[in-house]
């Protein structure tokens, strides 16, 4: 169950009905789809949702706008001319208050740090660029799912992550067994969906930490005189 056309039989089944129901025609089942889609791809910071933007410096411009199609405040990666800006050590932006607070300190008008920030859809750079520059900008953050409109077309989940697509219709048939009800259009209507989407995640999770950086980022001093090499930069047993 990888394509469209694949969800939209699996739904109908589900609800026992044919492919020409006047209650469920297939438009009607491939809308809800994409809401119960669209509510499982912003579920989680899903790893295939992550996106990546080149884009150029202007001269005396400190804020750029992200993709429209990215999430709002998602943003956690920025490079200027191969630099990587932020925080220590992992390159975090700023907090968008803080950010302002910063740079409308005297004390920070010629300082050389690369800072930056997120405010919504618009990214902050210190030092404001000086130059025009030519795809120079690299930014990281997190896009939504597309639409689903053509038979073919697939999910995130699709052929790698079977068990989402099966939440997606489980959803789906949710909102279309919950129509005409009063109750709020964001939230699931599935429990199994959501427990299915959870758990699917949590395994993303664990594979994760075993690439997680086991070193720490600074070496700590031995206070104590003796002590083996691998204590002596803080790697524990």
């Amino acid at each position: 169950m990888n394509l469209l056309s694949e969800m939209r039989s699996a739904v109908q089944s589900d609800l026992n009905v044919s492919s020409t129901s006047s209650l469920f025609p297939s438009d009607t089942i491939d809308l809800a789809i994409n809401r119960a889609y669209r509510k499982s791809g912003g579920l989680f910071r899903w790893p295939s949702l992550e996106d990546a933007l080149k884009t150029s410096t202007v001269a005396d411009q400190e804020y750029y706008d992200a993709p429209t199609i990215w999430r709002p405040d998602s943003m956690w990666r920025l490079e200027v001319d191969g630099y990587q800006y932020g925080e220590t050590p992992d390159g975090s932006p700023m907090f968008y208050p803080d950010y302002l607070e910063w740079r409308s300190n005297s004390d920070n008008e010629n300082s050389t740090s690369k800072k930056w920030s997120v405010q919504w859809l618009r990214y902050f750079i210190y030092p404001v660029p000086t130059t025009n520059g030519s795809n120079n900008i690299s930014v990281w953050g997190m896009k939504n799912v597309e639409d689903l409109d053509e038979d073919g077309d697939t999910t995130i989940f699709s052929y790698s992550m079977p068990e989402g697509n099966e939440a997606v219709v489980l959803e789906a048939v949710a909102i279309l067994k919950a129509k005409g009800e009063n109750e709020k259009s964001t939230e699931f209507k599935s429990v199994e969906a959501k427990q299915i989407l959870a758990v699917a995640f949590d395994k993303i999770k664990k594979e994760q930490a075993k690439y997680e950086k086991v070193q720490p980022f600074l070496e700590v001093s031995d206070m104590f005189g003796e002590g083996t090499t691998k204590q002596k930069i803080g790697d524990f047993d």
